[in-house]
């Protein structure tokens, strides 16, 4: 499909066109202040209000919400609901034209899609195989970023971020959907001045490892799950992400919304974003850029951290197949895909902790190992496994990687070495990589020397000067 965007605005030029509109009704105003506000909960107070004196039944409230946002992103991309999660044509004639430079520049980031839950849930399911990209570096960690590239984003000069990426593609068992993992891990500056400071004094070891220091930089990671929607790698949408950062993300519900009971009003790190319908539109934001052009913020939606999670999945685990079949007629699966997961009898395989640290050290210093040795016996001691009864252990073992994720992140707040943090945060890309390829159903494997595979992905974008 022919892009409607020009290069310098996201709004095709048939909808740039100044035309007259018709005056808005105070919840057309309610909407468009919803949706550029930089208070939520201000403008969900203020859509609230307005949607109440329209005197509507509680069911209708959230539909009509959605089909007004809905309308208001058809103002600005004519083709938002019409870009499906399929390939329309074979994969061979998909990758002849297949642009990583565009993916890499993300012409996508700003652009909002309409997609529906049995999309969401269809994105969740599928068996994902990943496609050999040429020039990747099979054999180097993932915590090394040794395939680093740099997205097109001047907030990083601006900021003085130092920012690694890690990109990976797949393609459904059927061939019909392609998909991207993206792993970012990102050291924002707290304070220029302090940074100075530590520099002058430090060692060069210190340096090299002070962006690990939480007084100096904020650490983000992130690790991201896009479909590329009818293939193109220019309509790219996300529908999962796992975030840890210092900041907490504050959930909006709309109207009677039964996920509040299970994700909670607010999500501490680190945490799940799960796409769906509802959170598509109802978190979506709409800005202006420096050239006051209509830009969106997307992938937005509310957030379930690994405590909240643990305690959903372990009463998924709780229950007999009779109840979780109940609560699948229902749809009660919270745009989640383990209540599915739960009903066809799926068993989480993970990697044991004491098996990771062990493969992490591997021909590492003694440091590292005897580290290790110590984030193995805290963890047993602050983390010691229960069982539970009443139902199949579903989940058993990825409530112990979840709750091995809690635990890295704690100890991070509560250490100072810097060798022992920069390890901290190591292993956790090992274990939120693993993490999400098995919630998001990757079948990650060890490319070989002479693999040969059935599609390539070009990977100029890794022959750069960031390498």
């Amino acid at each position: 499909m022919k892009n409607l965007h020009n290069k310098d605005s996201l709004a095709p030029k048939t909808a740039q066109k100044k035309t007259k509109r018709p005056q808005n009704s105070p919840l057309q105003s309610e909407i468009e202040a919803f949706l550029t506000t930089d208070n939520p909960p201000l403008s969900l107070y203020g859509l609230t209000m307005a949607i109440d004196k329209l005197k509507l039944p509680p069911q209708q409230v959230k539909p009509m919400v959605k089909e007004a946002i809905k309308e208001n992103i058809k103002r600005y991309n004519l083709s938002a609901d019409e870009s499906g999660v399929y390939v329309k044509t074979v994969l061979a004639d998909v990758f002849a034209d297949f642009s990583t430079s565009d993916f890499i520049e993300r012409k996508w980031q700003y652009i909002p899609f309409i997609l529906h839950d049995s999309d969401y849930q269809e994105l969740q399911r599928q068996e994902k195989t990943p496609i050999y990209i040429d020039h990747y570096d099979y054999s180097a960690p993932i915590y090394s970023f040794k395939n680093n590239f740099q997205f097109t984003n001047e907030d990083l000069k601006r900021k003085k971020k130092e920012n690694s990426n890690d990109a990976k593609f797949y393609m459904s068992k059927d061939e019909k959907i392609l998909f991207s993992k993206v792993t970012t891990l990102t050291f924002t500056p707290v304070n220029f001045k302090l940074v100075r400071e530590y520099k002058r004094n430090a060692t060069p070891e210190e340096k090299e490892r002070m962006v690990y220091l939480p007084t100096l930089y904020d650490r983000t990671l992130t690790i991201s799950m896009y479909v590329l929607l009818e293939g193109s790698s220019n309509k790219s949408h996300m529908f999962l992400r796992y975030d840890s950062s210092s900041k907490t993300h504050k959930n909006i519900y709309v109207g009677s919304d039964k996920r509040q009971s299970v994700y909670g009003l607010e999500a501490e790190n680190p945490h799940f974003h799960f796409q769906n319908e509802d959170d598509n539109l109802l978190c979506i934001k709409k800005f202006r850029d420096a050239n006051r052009h209509i830009k969106w913020k997307t992938g937005r939606c509310n957030a379930i951290d690994c405590k909240h999670l643990i305690k959903y999945l372990l009463e998924l685990d709780s229950l007999s197949q009779d109840k979780i079949e109940e609560l699948s007629s229902k749809n009660l699966h919270y745009n989640m895909p383990f209540l599915h997961a739960k009903l066809n009898r799926k068993t989480y395989s993970m990697t044991p902790v004491d098996k990771l640290l062990d493969n992490y050290t591997n021909d590492v210093d003694q440091f590292a190992i005897d580290y290790a040795s110590e984030l193995k016996r805290k963890f047993k001691l602050y983390y010691p496994q229960k069982t539970v009864g009443g139902g199949e252990q579903s989940f058993k073992k990825l409530i112990t990687s979840l709750q091995f994720l809690q635990f890295l992140y704690e100890e991070r707040i509560d250490t100072t070495d810097l060798r022992k943090l920069e390890m901290l945060s190591q292993i956790e890309v090992i274990t939120a990589t693993e993490v999400v390829n098995k919630i998001s159903n990757n079948k990650d494997k060890t490319i070989e020397k002479e693999y040969k595979p059935k599609y390539v992905i070009e990977g100029d974008y890794l022959q750069n000067e960031t390498r």
